[in-house]
């Protein structure tokens, strides 16, 4: 096992009887702050706020999740309006009288943005930790990947970059309240500058806020983890075929797999989104039908299948900030993952032992390589399955993550009881 894995596991008392009691000191009120993505397009996000409040709660902690969801907002008329004006203000719903209520030991935000304001941020007294899921301090859509390509435009100078090429959903108005939001850099963001502490996804997430400006020692790098829902690894089954899972959005590759993807591979594809009708007539184009498009699944859905498979095709070509929350999930399931070779995630998961890489080759994915891959994969067979799950029950536990989020929050909750502070961006 490499040891500079970023996901090393935290030391913990080797007395079941002492680290009982350690624990039983640490419990907190937490509250979490989330505007809810819209439930038509899958959201790892919001699968990681629900199941971390869940995770959080079976340790003992008491958990308020407090949040907007889409789905309820924009039936509201003048919806659209209301989310630019927030954005570009900062003002919006306030939290803070419900925060107060519950009276939380920390409070952990998510996502505001477009539901809830922030301007509550810099007179709330308590310990407050933001976790930076994406890139959208720096970049209108989160993605810093523009037409096939990383792009860091606005944050290396020209922030109306992202309403000239309208990178915000493919609309330059829409990206308008986001690119003036972030003109001013991340000194100019209430959120981030307020933050006690900001989490970070992974190793790649934290060097590229480091690169804009965020002092290292503000940020903290706890990765996902996930509770255990499969009580041993299942045998690959004879004729198992091959899942695919995300957003159906340029970004995840989705129509560059199938164009690679072997004839006679059975190959299923989780989610939904806007490129559906185009991969449909791809689809439906191929001499064999060994690609089906399975639609949205919900989390609890995809994790029972998962087993079924023979691997996980990770396809996205964008700079993820977190290793997604399907990957892990995988290897708790003991399902080896294919991946793009221009991940920033794939060398951790190489070195690892449960994945290979895929080869790009131009704005394509290369088949011979992917065929490649897939017969390592099948090479490997059980024995690479156990590896996987072995891989989770080290790094990617539950237990884990809730071991280093209370750190954090223990942290920030000393931190904030002595006088004075560490220096946050933009100050001498």
């Amino acid at each position: 096992m490499p040891a500079s894995c970023p996901t090393m596991r935290c030391a913990r008392s080797t007395s079941p009887r002492c680290a009982a009691a350690e624990a039983a000191d640490r419990l907190m009120r937490v509250a979490l702050l989330h505007s809810f993505y819209s439930s038509a397009q899958s959201s790892g996000e919001n699968v990681a706020v629900a199941a971390q409040a869940e995770s959080l709660a079976r340790a003992g902690h008491e958990v308020l999740v407090l949040g907007r969801r889409t789905d309820d907002e924009e039936r509201l008329p003048g919806y659209k309006a209301k989310a630019a004006w927030r954005t570009l203000t900062n003002r919006g719903p306030n939290p803070a009288e419900r925060l107060a209520a519950f009276a939380p030991d920390v409070v952990h935000v998510h996502n505001t943005v477009p539901n809830i304001g922030t301007t509550w941020v810099d007179s709330w007294r308590g310990p407050i930790v933001h976790t930076l899921h994406n890139f959208r301090p720096l970049c209108s859509n989160g993605l810093l990947f523009r037409d096939g390509h990383l792009c860091t435009e606005c944050p290396d100078g020209r922030p109306w970059a992202a309403v000239e090429h309208g990178c915000y959903r493919d609309s330059r108005l829409a990206s308008l309240p986001i690119a003036v939001r972030n003109a001013g850099g991340l000194a100019d963001n209430p959120l981030l500058r307020r933050s006690d502490a900001l989490v970070v996804l992974s190793t790649f997430a934290r060097s590229t806020y480091v690169r804009y400006g965020v002092p290292e020692s503000r940020l903290r790098l706890v990765p996902n983890g996930v509770s255990q829902v499969h009580s041993r690894v299942a045998p690959v089954r004879s004729g198992a075929g091959w899942i695919a899972v995300g957003r159906l959005r340029a970004e995840k590759g989705m129509a560059e797999l199938v164009a690679a993807w072997p004839r006679g591979e059975r190959l299923d594809i989780a989610g939904d989104g806007p490129l559906r009708s185009e991969l449909e007539r791809r689809i439906g184009a191929r001499e064999s039908q060994d690609i089906r498009l399975l639609g949205q699944l919900d989390a609890v859905e995809l994790r029972r299948r998962l087993p079924e498979y023979r691997g996980l095709v990770f396809s996205s070509l964008g700079p993820e900030a977190a290793a997604p929350l399907v990957v892990i999930e995988a290897l708790e399931a003991g399902i080896p993952v294919a991946i793009i070779d221009t991940s920033p995630h794939a060398p951790e998961l190489v070195g690892l032992g449960v994945a290979s890489t895929v080869r790009t080759d131009g704005p394509g994915i290369d088949p011979d390589s992917l065929n490649r891959v897939l017969d390592w994969v099948r090479y490997g067979n059980d024995a690479l399955r156990l590896r996987c799950r072995s891989v989770y029950e080290q790094y990617f536990t539950e237990a884990d993550w809730v071991e280093r989020i209370t750190q954090v929050y223990d942290e920030v909750s000393a931190r904030r009881r002595r006088p004075g502070g560490e220096p946050w961006i933009g100050d001498a």
